[in-house]
């Protein structure tokens, strides 16, 4: 099954409330929000029956306000790692919640990859997005974008520096 997007919704909402305890909303094009950079994106692959990938991708911001949350660490400022780790773990929760949508059968999940600056592209080749909502949490940008897998499992990952201002979640073709 493809996930829909009130799938997806109801999912990343039960996530964020339940987990860090912050209100999520989604966003349709007519108020599609600017992005503030720099950038935190991770992903999750499944493997197995289903292949593919569940990327996350928000502000630094926000992914700072995850952090602080997560690891309970009040007003002192997140690293780097804290930001990267508690990003990866909602991607990990929001991955495997979506893995049980998608796969009846035997399917796994990857470690987290999380990439986080200014600079920077990831795609995942042989792939094509089938599903993507844009959430607004905190008043920072959240996307989720699910990719169906096409191809052998060794040419699922490429990553290259590059400028994502144009389209910060953007999906190969």
């Amino acid at each position: 099954m493809i996930p829909s997007e009130h799938d997806i919704i109801e999912l990343v909402d039960m996530i964020w409330s339940t987990t860090l305890g912050f209100e999520i909303h989604a966003v349709h094009d007519a108020n599609r929000q600017d992005w503030k950079l720099p950038a935190v994106e991770a992903q999750i692959h499944i493997v197995g029956t289903w292949r593919g990938a569940v990327v996350l991708h928000t502000s630094q911001a926000l992914a700072a306000r995850v952090a602080r949350r997560m690891f309970n660490l009040g007003g002192e400022p997140p690293t780097p790692e804290d930001m990267q780790d508690a990003f990866g773990e909602i991607a990990n929760i929001t991955g495997g919640n979506i893995k049980g949508l998608l796969s009846a059968g035997n399917a796994h999940l990857s470690l987290p990859a999380v990439v986080q600056g200014l600079d920077y592209a990831v795609r995942v080749t042989g792939s094509e997005q089938i599903a993507r909502v844009e959430f607004l949490c905190e008043g920072e940008p959240l996307v989720v974008t699910v990719l169906k897998a096409d191809g052998p499992a060794s040419d699922r990952v490429a990553t290259r520096s590059s400028d994502r201002r144009r389209d910060p979640a953007r999906a190969p073709s």
